[in-house]
């Protein structure tokens, strides 16, 4: 199994919860995804990121068809200008 794992900082006014389920909703459009979760910050840290994306897939082929599918792609543009940080980690479990 990948987890595909993502961090985002944005600015002030994102819309953390239309994110949350433009998101989570990827479930039902890309039958790869074996499980996606959104997690929005609570603000414990003092220097927090403010979301965070765990995506898991079978597989790097599955990772491909997820990243390159026309549904991601579509929350991506929407996300995209409220983003000013982005980091990921890809891993096996």
């Amino acid at each position: 199994m990948i987890r595909h794992v993502v961090i985002f900082k944005t600015q002030n006014n994102a819309p953390l919860n239309e994110f949350k389920e433009k998101i989570e909703n990827l479930k039902n459009h890309i039958p790869e995804i074996t499980h996606i979760e959104v997690g929005i910050d609570i603000r414990f840290d003092k220097n927090p990121s403010d979301f965070c994306v765990i995506t898991e897939v079978k597989d790097i082929e599955a990772l491909k068809i997820y990243a390159n599918h026309p549904e991601h792609l579509k929350v991506i543009e929407f996300i995209k200008p409220y983003v000013i940080q982005r980091s990921v980690v890809d891993y096996e479990s």
